[in-house]
Parts: C-alpha cells; sequence; structure tokens
C-alpha cells in the first residue's frame, strides 16, 4: 500500500477515536443539560405558583390598606404650642388644607380635627390626645379647641412640638374613645359621690365625737365646768366623781347606821338585863299577909 493511504488509515483510525469520545462527552453534557432544563422547568413553575400567590396577597393586602387609609383620611405633621387652658396652636392654616371656613363663621361649620403627639412611653411611638375644633383659621396658622373639656391634669402631659394632625379617624375606634370617656365621666361621678359621701362621714363622726367629749365631760367633769357649791356635785365634778363621793358618804351613813344599831342593840340587851334583874328583885320581896 502506498505511504499516504496508511497515513490516511491512521488519520481516520485516530478521528473515529477522537469522535468516539468527542461523542460520548457530548451525551453527557447533554444528560446533563436536559437534567438541568427539566429541574429549571419544575423551579419556574413553583416560583410561577408562588408568584400567583404572592400576588393574591399582595392586591389583598393593597385592598385592606387602600380601605384603612379610607378611614384615616388626610393628615398633617404640624408645629404644635399648647396653652395652659388646652387650646393648641399650630404653624397650618387654609393653605395647607384645614379647613376652609372663615374665622367668626358658624363654630360647627368648622372642621374636627384629632391630634396624637409622640409618646415613647407607648408601643408604636404615638399616643392619642384627642379631638379638636378649629377656632381661628389663618392662611398658615390656626387656633383648636378641644370638643371634650380635658380632664384636671391632663393638659400637663400635652407637650410642644411636632404632633400628627388627622381629618379623620375610624369610626369603630370613635366609638372605643367615646365608651372610655363616658366611663371615665362615670368613675369620676362615683368618686365625687364617694368623696361627698367621705364628707358626710366625717361630719358625722366629727358630731358624734363631739357628743361623746359632752358625754365624757358629764361623766368624769371637765376643767370649765362650774364650781359654785349651789350646784350638784355631778356638774361640778361629773357623774363619776359624784356617784363616787355620794357612795362614800351613803358607806358613812352605813356606818353610822350600823353602829347606832349594835349600840341600840347593847341598850336593849342592857334594858333586858334590867328588867329581869328586876324580875329577880320582885320575886325576892316577902308576900303581904
Amino acid at each position: 500500500m502506498h505511504k499516504s493511504g496508511v497515513v490516511f488509515v491512521w488519520l481516520i483510525a485516530v478521528t473515529a477515536v477522537a469522535a468516539v469520545l468527542l461523542t460520548s462527552k457530548m451525551l453527557d453534557v447533554r444528560g446533563s443539560w436536559l437534567k438541568t432544563v427539566e429541574n429549571n422547568a419544575e423551579k419556574i413553575q413553583k416560583n410561577e405558583a408562588e408568584i400567583e400567590t404572592k400576588e393574591a396577597q399582595n392586591k389583598t393586602l393593597r385592598g385592606d390598606l387602600t380601605r384603612l387609609m379610607l378611614g384615616w383620611d388626610r393628615f398633617w405633621d404640624a408645629n404644635v404650642t399648647v396653652a395652659k387652658t388646652g387650646e393648641i396652636q399650630v404653624n397650618i392654616g387654609g393653605n395647607q388644607g384645614l379647613g376652609s371656613a372663615p374665622q367668626g363663621d358658624n363654630p360647627a361649620a368648622q372642621p374636627i380635627i384629632f391630634a396624637f403627639q409622640p409618646d415613647q412611653s407607648k408601643s408604636n411611638g404615638v399616643s392619642y390626645v384627642g379631638a379638636f375644633r378649629v377656632s381661628a383659621l389663618e392662611a398658615n396658622g390656626a387656633q383648636l379647641i378641644p370638643i371634650a373639656p380635658p380632664q384636671p391634669g391632663e393638659v400637663a402631659t400635652w407637650k410642644n412640638g411636632g404632633w400628627r394632625l388627622r381629618a379623620l379617624v375610624p369610626p369603630n375606634y370613635i366609638s372605643i374613645l367615646r365608651t372610655l370617656r363616658d366611663d371615665l365621666v362615670e368613675r369620676e361621678q362615683q368618686i365625687k359621690r364617694k368623696q361627698d359621701r367621705i364628707q358626710d362621714l366625717n361630719r358625722l363622726l366629727a358630731a358624734a365625737k363631739e357628743r361623746l367629749d359632752a358625754r365624757v365631760s358629764e361623766l368624769i367633769g371637765s376643767e370649765n365646768a362650774p364650781q359654785e357649791q349651789a350646784l350638784p356635785i355631778e356638774l361640778r365634778v361629773g357623774l363619776v366623781a359624784g356617784l363616787e363621793e355620794e357612795e362614800q358618804m351613803r358607806n358613812q351613813e352605813f356606818q353610822e347606821t350600823d353602829k347606832l344599831r349594835r349600840d341600840l342593840l347593847k341598850v336593849y340587851k342592857t334594858q333586858q338585863a334590867l328588867v329581869q334583874e328586876v324580875s329577880d328583885l320582885t320575886k325576892q320581896l316577902p308576900a303581904k299577909k
């Protein structure tokens, strides 16, 4: 065979071996890619289901947020200055949409604003102050007065600074606040009634103590008691001392009476003895003839 034919045969053999090896490796790579594609298809299907679930949850949460925000409406972050009487001055007014009715018009036409102040003692960092009505409105300022009279000491808890003012509060919260306010008023009335009752009892106690002191003075006497001898002894030294003195006088009279009784008995016995002696002597006299 010609040399070129031999070389060509060896080239074919080497190429065949390389082709077998490359084919085997290609099949392995193809199998791994097919497995990867199958796994990715499962992941894509699973992710699509999760995406649909998340989108549904997102839609539900957005609807809940929208319904919630409808109950709270607009809000303003304002700088507030608190007066001792409970009025508050804010640095927002008609230009910020706080109200539209001019000052001096019907107060019922003025908007009601719900105020919240920062409070680090609360878990959410804010606390509800109360409902206020705009009493004086300017372009960039307003005065607000509380709708419900503040409780004693309540205004002292209101701090100057940044507050959040809201145009609305959901009705369920308003109902809770009214219930709490009514309960607070009822508790205050109960406390007032109890305080009045305590005052009545204190007056009765003072009157009873006064009567007791008078009775004690009657029993044991008083430093201010009159001492005229013409007055009964119980008025001068008290019933107890008077009774003791009367008892001592009675005991003395009893002793004197007992002594007289004993003396009388002794005289009686002496008289009886004399009678007996006279009788005996009479018997000794001679009889008449």
